[in-house]
């Protein structure tokens, strides 16, 4: 084989990645500057760097003819933010003036914090949404509560009423029963009185003889005569 394809093959050969990182002081809210770093393997001095954030070229740097690494400062622009998530990648100059491209580098995550007066005003909000959630599982509680009382005093209420109901029939019944056995001594009074008083009129009317009337009237009644005939 040639030399001239072996070399013209390896211009196409992708170089080694290089190394992404965060380069202090880190940033502490949206507008402080960001400062990352990317360094080409030993061998590769004075490479053209190219800053990447999400698929976007974002910058480019090429480094001194001794140095191996660029830094990239980054500040707010407009209204786009930032952060993100960055990547780089450096290229040199190969065989027949042609540009070799190294692969991707890991991508660094680029983050700020949360500002005091947002953390505090997410915790109040949350304080707030807690105190809610426990106040109206207190009411739900307390109705709960007082639906099972009220519950429970109506079954009370109903075995009363039951009860009372049963006793009110009882006593119409006794005293139904104390009325027939009243009337009933009653009855049994009078059909006594009654036969005591028949068998007395009975015992005086054949004690007692039966007088021949007289009359009040004031004529004589006339003689009875009677006419005897003498035996011969």
């Amino acid at each position: 084989m040639p030399w001239t394809v072996l070399l013209f093959a390896a211009a196409w050969v992708a170089i080694p990645a290089p190394t992404i990182l965060l380069v202090p002081p880190h940033p502490s809210s949206q507008d402080d500057p960001i400062h990352i770093a990317c360094m080409a393997p030993r061998g590769f001095l004075g490479a053209n760097f190219t800053l990447y954030r999400g698929g976007h070229v974002v910058q480019l740097l090429q480094a001194p003819a001794d140095q191996l690494e660029v830094t990239f400062n980054l500040s707010r622009g407009g209204n786009e933010a930032p952060g993100g998530t960055f990547h780089c990648q450096y290229g040199v100059m190969g065989e027949h003036s042609q540009t070799q491209l190294s692969d991707l580098s890991e991508p660094v995550q680029v983050t700020f914090p949360v500002p005091t007066w947002i953390l505090a005003l997410s915790l109040s909000l949350v304080g707030a949404l807690l105190f809610l959630a426990v106040l109206v599982a207190i009411v739900m509680v307390i109705r709960k509560v007082k639906a099972t009382n009220a519950q429970k005093k109506r079954e009370r209420e109903s075995c009363w009423a039951q009860v009372n109901f049963a006793n009110s029939d009882m006593s119409f019944d006794n005293s139904l029963f104390a009325i027939s056995m009243t009337k009933k001594i009653a009855s049994d009074e009078d059909v006594a009185t009654l036969d005591a008083h028949s068998s007395s009129t009975a015992a005086s009317s054949v004690s007692v003889p039966q007088k021949r009337p007289t009359s009040t009237s004031s004529s004589p009644e006339p003689p009875n005569f009677s006419t005897f005939r003498a035996p011969l």
